[in-house]
């Protein structure tokens, strides 16, 4: 009996062994199997998604800018244009031909004065910082140093910067300048705060007349009469040109600044060649400046009360 109950048992744990051994067979069957089948399936789909992902690049549309990703790459784009340009033309000998040299003529009258940052912004549709207005200008003003007549090319660029096209320049749209009237008189105005002058200079003795009182009557401040003078004694004429001035509003300081810059203008039309002299004086050049407006609830226009309303 015990023999027989052994030898059962023996059976039993044999077959309980193999048939853990088969169900551990049959496990790894199965994961080796799921394994390989993925490792199948994945030659089959990387074509298909490979195909796919080409289509995106296909329909998908790319920048013709070189410079489309940088922050303003219209502006960009023109400063590689102009470079290009001028590394074309940079042996340019200013050698003309028949066809060329109508072309250059123009050029050699025109000066380069070019657009100004607002003007050039809407011209070019893009937002401009003053240091890019000026990069564009240098560029401008490189191509325009190349010897004259300018190339075709070249000139068909700058013409759309220029500040005046060539018949302003020339005095061809009728505008009038200013000249003297029949008495030898050069008419201006000069303006500065509240004050309002308005001046003829003719050629005299050097008198100085202002509201029919003469200059040392009117202005008691030796600094006030220096102003006044000031045009005269920079082109050295003091005693050449007589002033007739009739001047208000304002205090001294206002009223002798804009005598200053009125009978700096009537110069420029007696004789425009003072132009440099008159400008490197401060002469013909508004001053804009004016005094800030006092403010509701304080003493003046930044002082402030030791006390505030609440």
């Amino acid at each position: 009996m015990s023999s027989f109950l052994l030898r059962r048992g023996l059976f039993t744990s044999s077959v309980i062994a193999n048939t853990a051994s088969k169900n551990l067979t049959a496990r790894s069957a199965v994961i080796q199997t799921v394994r390989f089948a993925s490792t199948r399936q994945q030659p089959q789909q990387q074509p298909f998604q490979q195909q796919q992902q080409d289509n995106i690049y296909e329909v998908r549309e790319k920048p013709q800018s070189l410079s489309y990703f940088t922050g303003n790459y219209k502006y960009n784009d023109l400063l590689i244009e102009l470079d290009a340009l001028h590394k074309t033309f940079a042996d340019w000998q200013g050698e003309t031909t028949l066809g060329e040299q109508d072309i250059g003529t123009p050029d050699q009258q025109q000066s380069n004065a070019w657009k100004l940052r607002d003007k050039m912004e809407q011209m070019l549709e893009i937002p401009l910082k003053t240091s890019q207005w000026r990069k564009i200008v240098l560029h401008l003003n490189t191509l325009a140093s190349l010897p004259k007549p300018l190339p075709a090319p070249v000139e068909e660029v700058l013409r759309p910067y220029r500040r005046y096209d060539q018949q302003q320049q020339t005095g061809s749209t009728g505008s009038s300048s200013k000249t003297l009237d029949a008495l030898g008189r050069a008419y201006a105005v000069g303006r500065r705060k509240e004050s309002s002058a308005r001046c003829w200079v003719v050629e005299g003795d050097g008198q100085v007349l202002i509201n029919g009182v003469s200059i040392n009557d009117y202005f008691q401040r030796p600094v006030d009469r220096d102003e006044v003078n000031l045009p005269l004694e920079a082109i050295e004429s003091k005693d050449k040109y007589n002033v007739w001035a009739l001047v208000n509003g304002g205090g001294s300081t206002g009223q002798a600044q804009a005598i200053k810059l009125g009978v700096g203008r009537a110069l420029l039309t007696h004789n425009p060649e003072l132009k440099p002299i008159l400008r490197k004086a401060g002469c013909i050049t508004r001053d804009p400046r004016v005094v800030e407006r006092k403010k509701e609830g304080q003493r003046k226009a930044r002082a402030k009360y030791t006390w505030y309303v609440t």
